[in-house]
């Protein structure tokens, strides 16, 4: 990637990328978790859940485990067809 390109220049993915960085960068209260259940035991899980239902800002949270976001999430997104459709 060119790091002078200007931003309508960039593909859909990278300009998402963009979008990311600069509300991070401006100050938002955002935790980006990919599969944060790999490898904990059920303690860690529930402690896990206990420290998400206590943060207070936004949590985008890539899981497999509906058991356990079920409790955390107020929405969630089924990417599973290669589609966003809101469950």
């Amino acid at each position: 990637v060119d790091p002078y390109a200007k931003v309508w220049q960039l593909s859909v993915g990278e300009q998402q990328r963009v979008e990311i960085l600069s509300a991070i960068y401006q100050g938002a209260q955002i935790l980006i978790l990919d599969e944060p259940t790999n490898h904990l035991d059920v303690d860690a899980k529930e402690e896990l859940k206990r420290a998400l239902l206590d943060y207070r800002g936004s949590v985008l949270l890539i899981c497999h485990e509906p058991e356990f976001y079920k409790d955390v999430v107020n929405e969630v997104w089924d990417m599973s067809k290669w589609t966003t459709k809101i469950l």
